[in-house]
């Protein structure tokens, strides 16, 4: 086991790719790069069942493997455009003077459709991508994190606060982590 090194500390700081290609060419690796992060936290809900047995005491005989639902979110750092388009994309509107984006409440969403057809793949690339790991998320639908406010406010910065709920993709996959040349976009 290697000794801990505190220089090697993740303090969470990179960028986020939508939609990466090719991860052998160099940033945004064939995507569209959506904004830095200040925030990144990747939560597991999975549940294992415990299994018990009467006849032992209700001692556990058994457990039964886990589901897996991840929930990716972050902070991207300022309000921007791209960020908005690719995440809000049914809520998407571009400014008529501006050319920025809009953000429209409530878009064409329906409530109890499906929400897969907003899905896009991931990836978040630390700013040390040789030292610390990277996230790809082979297909995830955005929307804004649980109880999420965007404070116009001097003590802290204006910025999107997204969550990612984390599907299969058609090859069945959910997600990496890892070192950045480790990942596979297959």
């Amino acid at each position: 086991m290697a000794s801990g090194n505190v220089s090697k500390v993740l303090r969470a700081p990179g960028r986020l790719v939508i939609n990466p290609t090719d991860l052998t060419v160099e940033f945004p690796y064939g995507g569209i790069e959506v904004g830095k992060t200040k925030l990144v936290v990747l939560t597991s809900f999975n549940t294992s069942v415990r299994i018990e047995c009467e006849g032992l005491g209700n001692e556990a005989s058994d457990v039964l493997e886990r589901t897996s639902r991840y929930v990716f979110t972050c902070f991207i750092r300022a309000w921007d455009d791209d960020a908005i388009q690719q995440f809000f994309s049914s809520n998407f509107v571009q400014g008529s003077v501006t050319g920025h984006s809009l953000l429209r409440e409530p878009g064409n969403r329906v409530a109890g459709a499906s929400a897969l057809s907003r899905a896009v793949s991931m990836l978040y690339v630390p700013d040390d991508p040789v030292s610390n790991p990277a996230v790809l998320i082979y297909e995830g639908i955005p929307d804004w994190s649980e109880n999420a406010e965007l404070a116009f406010q001097r003590q802290e910065e204006l910025g999107l606060p997204i969550a990612v709920e984390c599907v299969r993709n058609s090859s069945g996959n959910i997600l990496e982590v890892g070192r950045l040349a480790d990942l596979s976009l297959s």
